[in-house]
């Protein structure tokens, strides 16, 4: 099998698919803040797109709060490309997953049980800003 190539990671607050199959991406960001933990996030969106490759193959995405190695967000499935020229875009609109920390998460992305690429998204504690 070639190497599979990662084109993109984005979180949005939303990524519509339309009638010609283009995607629609909403809102990007990398960060979620909050002022209590555990924390649930209004709707929000993953769009990971991928290439060089052909065939059958399983992906698994993970989302892991990194320092506890604790996996927030398992998703697996199956995907299949007709050409390595093709590109394949798996995108997840989500809602109610809970946070039970603030720190950094990786999102890390596998083809075959082969690591692809990963990005972080951040979540942040509210701090009381205070009245002067």
């Amino acid at each position: 099998m070639s190497e599979p190539v990662l084109l993109a990671i984005l979180f949005a607050d939303r990524v519509i698919t339309e009638n010609t199959n283009k995607k629609g991406i909403i809102g990007t960001f990398d960060k979620f803040i909050s002022p209590i933990f555990p924390a649930t996030f209004p709707a929000w969106a993953i769009y990971v797109a991928v290439t060089n490759i052909a065939g059958n193959h399983t992906f698994r995405i993970n989302l892991t709060h990194v320092d506890t190695n604790t996996v927030i967000l398992p998703i697996n499935g199956d995907l299949n490309s007709v050409g390595l020229e093709q590109s394949i875009e798996l995108t997840f609109n989500l809602t109610g997953i809970p946070f039970p920390y603030s720190g950094k998460y990786n999102l890390s992305v596998f083809i075959d049980n082969d690591l692809v690429g990963s990005r972080v998204l951040l979540v942040e504690e509210l701090k009381n800003q205070g009245t002067g």
